[in-house]
């Protein structure tokens, strides 16, 4: 059976099918690629073993892994060499104030230096007495090479050390996997020195040429549980596997935003794809009809436009997936893309074969529809050129309006209940139904906007913009198709842009939030602490604008018969607030008030009996969800300490928005060797900031993709129009219309389509950001904000598409002439 479409017609699929997947494709491979990068980091750590044994929990029994656990292990005939790796927690020998500050500390054994493991400073220990301590921990403590650094083996302090720092090392992911830790580099002897466990941590085991992993697993299995029945060895791939599923610093806010905007990509390709084959079988359907006349069956008539479409999609996802490999290729090799490196590009041909499949799946999924009503036109069409009635069209819409006016509603129910009980993810399936629902209305909501469009436009000062407005309202299917893609468009990009938006405007809010409302804080003051000198030390560097000393009490709580200790800050908010950015935390602060965080696990309206060197009262707890602190006002800290000077702490405001990074090393260079700690928010704020950045300009290219998806889908479809209504153009034209009439009327009928459908977008879109951030609560300090600047862009771009996809159909219907216009079929 020959082809009923005209293949050249299915370009604008061919675009949206190609740019759609080359989306896909281009989250595949990034994802692919931080996993290859997460899997190669575990496999340095891994030292090049070809098995790692792991032991068993104290509780479980067994006997040590020590040296001659190892010498066992060496004597196998599989095995070439057997190496242990020590590994503990010990914790720094500080006031409580500044251990809090400093955490756990992870001590290991001195690692081989290498091309991602470097010094900065010093040498490597070589014995007791001796260690190294890696960047973090150095600017962390403000420690350097030939300092003493003071720990303890638990917090008890059982034993208390006092080694020098010999080096500082910059580790890399062959010194071992310690995510967000701090690390103490030392040898056997200073690890025994310090309490650590001198128990192998993990033992390595490399096997000699030829042997194969299962018999070196089973061969070192028989010799470790005979020791410890409960330990696990596993192959070098399960250990790479473990490691790289436990890591941290995988994926990227790109990652996520890829993954989150690709499939609306694939559903604005999809609209096009139906939209362009709906309107080439409408045109064919006298052509159908012939067919269907000389035996043609409807199989055959389905069968023709599905071969059609799947070539389609074929060829437009294998060259989406070229694009996709070679746009990452492009920006990882170039270094764009954050955290990777050109040696990580990963580009597997199952993922070029899942988007492939992908983007044919949905070019067939979008087409099933023409198809069938390709298929159910009958031969009489041939005969008669009547095709289905316009009451019967206009029924099937209505019932399909109905539909999703239920459909819409019950998506709003679920928004709102996601809304209310601060579901998030309910509120984004609630959303995506009431996008849906919307879209089967988008015929009945476009014909009556663009008849209101019309009769308020004048038909004698307006000709052009009533007839436009008439002939869109007289086809409202092809003019629902077409707006439906801008629709998509501006929905997605609007609810972003108010999130995004709303995010960046409480940008100090949310900092505040996270217990980040301090520019700077100064730990380790006190009582013995000249206050007086260090206010002065601190002013007078350069950036900064105000301090105050704010005074932290060693208590215990006691809540519901249980006591345990509580670190507690005596709060004057009239006294903080020139520092702080916010006093919204302490609201509600009074003598007989207790303002504790979540994490606390105090439940809120308790009471809280805290007792001190001079007594205890009891409080009523106010929970704040996101608070790290527990605070009281200084009246009540007078009841519990009498007066007695405590420790302290400094608060620093800085000048600006406190994202200075140079005013906090000056406060460090200014305190330093005082035993004073600084802890700034510059880094954390300025990495939020470029994680927005980052975040606003990938929504705006993934955007501009599916939006230039719509451009080559309005112009098709627009350019079949003109085709269609070319009897219409010539008794235009015969009857006086100008050239540049026509030319007019194709583009505004266009505008007209953008503008509903942007606009429509725009408030659907607008509500359902405005919902979600509500479905966050108060918990993250988000306050919304309507971006009316940049929802006017989208506005204006959306517009600017229509006008540039009716450009090249409006000038093809300017150049009809009335006698061949007249003369057509």
């Amino acid at each position: 059976m020959p082809s009923l479409l005209d293949v050249r017609r299915t370009i604008a699929a061919l675009i949206a099918v190609a740019l759609s997947a080359a989306l896909i494709a281009f989250a595949f491979i990034v994802s692919d690629s931080y996993t290859t990068r997460m899997r190669a980091d575990a496999r340095l750590s891994l030292g090049g073993a070809d098995a790692v044994v792991v032991p068993a929990r104290p509780s479980e029994g067994g006997g040590p892994l020590d040296d001659a656990v190892i010498a066992q292990l060496s004597d196998l005939d599989g095995v070439a060499s057997v190496r242990g790796e020590h590994w503990d927690i010990i914790y720094s020998d500080l006031p409580r104030q500044l251990a809090n500050a400093v955490g756990a500390i992870v001590v290991r054994d001195v690692p081989a230096l290498s091309e991602r493991t470097t010094l900065t400073a010093g040498r490597l220990p070589q014995g007791a007495g001796e260690v190294a301590i890696d960047t973090s921990l150095a600017e962390k403590w403000e420690l350097g090479v030939g300092d003493v650094i003071r720990l303890k083996n638990n917090e008890s302090g059982d034993i208390r050390t006092g080694p020098t720092v010999v080096g500082i090392v910059s580790p890399g992911p062959d010194a071992g996997l310690d995510d967000n830790l701090s690390v103490v580099y030392a040898t056997v002897d200073q690890l025994a020195a310090m309490g650590a466990s001198t128990a192998y941590y993990r033992l390595y085991v490399d096997a000699k040429p030829g042997v194969s992993t299962g018999d070196l697993v089973s061969e070192v299995e028989r010799v470790v549980h005979a020791v410890q029945p409960a330990a696990s060895v596993v192959d070098a791939d399960a250990a790479v596997a473990q490691r790289a599923a436990a890591s941290q610093s995988g994926g990227t806010m790109i990652t996520m935003v890829m993954n989150l905007l690709a499939p609306v990509c694939a559903v604005v390709a999809a609209i096009v794809i139906a939209t362009t084959f709906a309107a080439l079988v409408a045109r064919q359907t006298r052509t159908t009809g012939l067919l269907r006349c000389i035996g043609a069956t409807r199989r055959q008539v389905m069968g023709a436009v599905l071969r059609t479409a799947a070539l389609t999609g074929v060829i437009g996802s294998v060259l989406g997936a070229g694009l996709g490999a070679g746009a990452a290729a492009l920006l990882v090799r170039s270094g764009v893309i954050e955290d990777l490196d050109a040696d990580q590009l990963t580009i597997t041909p199952l993922s070029l074969v899942v988007t492939i499949a992908v983007g044919t799946l949905v070019t067939l999924i979008a087409v099933l529809l023409p198809a069938r009503r390709a298929s159910r036109v009958s031969p009489l069409v041939a005969i008669t050129g009547q095709t289905t009635g316009a009451k019967q069209a206009g029924r099937a819409r209505r019932w399909a309006a109905i539909a999703g006016a239920v459909i819409a509603l019950a998506g709003t129910v679920v928004t709102v209940m996601g809304a209310t009980g601060q579901e998030p993810y309910l509120v984004a399936g609630g959303g995506v139904v009431v996008a849906l629902g919307i879209l089967l209305t988008l015929s009945l909501l476009v014909s009556g906007a663009v008849g209101l469009i019309g009769r308020l436009g004048d038909a004698e000062r307006r000709p052009i913009l009533h007839l436009a407005a008439r002939n869109l309202e007289r086809n409202p299917g092809r003019s629902a198709a077409n707006a439906a893609t801008l629709f998509v468009c501006a929905l997605v990009g609007s609810t972003l842009f108010v999130g995004l938006f709303s995010i960046t405007s409480s940008y100090q809010s949310i900092v505040n939030r996270n217990s980040s409302a301090i520019d700077i804080t100064v730990l380790g003051v006190t009582p013995q602490t000249d206050a007086a000198a260090l206010t002065s030390t601190i002013r007078a560097v350069n950036g900064v604008q105000d301090t105050v000393l704010v005074p932290s009490l060693d208590l215990t709580q006691t809540v519901d018969g249980k006591t345990r200790p509580i670190d507690v800050l005596s709060i004057d908010t009239a006294a903080i607030a020139p520092v702080v950015h916010s006093t919204e935390e302490f609201e509600g602060l009074d003598n007989n008030t207790l303002i504790v965080g979540a994490l606390h696990d105090i439940p809120d309206g308790a009471p809280v009996t805290l007792t001190g060197p001079a007594g205890s009262t009891t409080l009523t707890a106010r929970v704040r969800s996101n608070f790290a602190a527990a605070v009281i006002t200084p009246a009540a800290a007078e009841r519990l300490t009498g007066g007695a000077p405590t420790d302290a702490m400094m608060w620093v405001r800085t000048t600006g928005n406190g994202s200075s990074q140079g005013v906090e090393d000056a406060v460090r260079q200014a305190v330093r060797g005082q035993e004073l700690m600084v802890v700034g928010s510059a880094q954390g704020r300025d990495a939020f900031v470029n994680l927005l950045h980052r975040t606003v300009l990938t929504v705006c290219l993934v955007m501009a993709a599916a939006l230039v998806i719509s451009l080559s889908g309005l112009a098709n479809t627009t350019d079949i129009s003109v085709l269609e209504r070319t009897r219409e153009i010539g008794v235009l034209r015969a009857t006086g219309t100008t050239r540049p009439q026509i030319r007019r009327l194709i583009t505004t009928e266009a505008a007209l389509l953008a503008l509903v459908g942007g606009v429509l977008g725009i408030i659907v879109g607008t509500a359902l950001g405005k919902v979600g951030l509500a479905a966050l609560g108060n918990n993250f300090g988000i306050e919304v904000a309507l971006p009316w600047l940049p929802l006017a862009g989208l506005l204006a771009v959306t517009l600017l598409i229509g006008v540039a996809a009716s450009l090249r159909p409006a000038g093809r219907a300017a150049a009809v002439t009335p006698i061949t216009a007249l003369a057509a079929d």
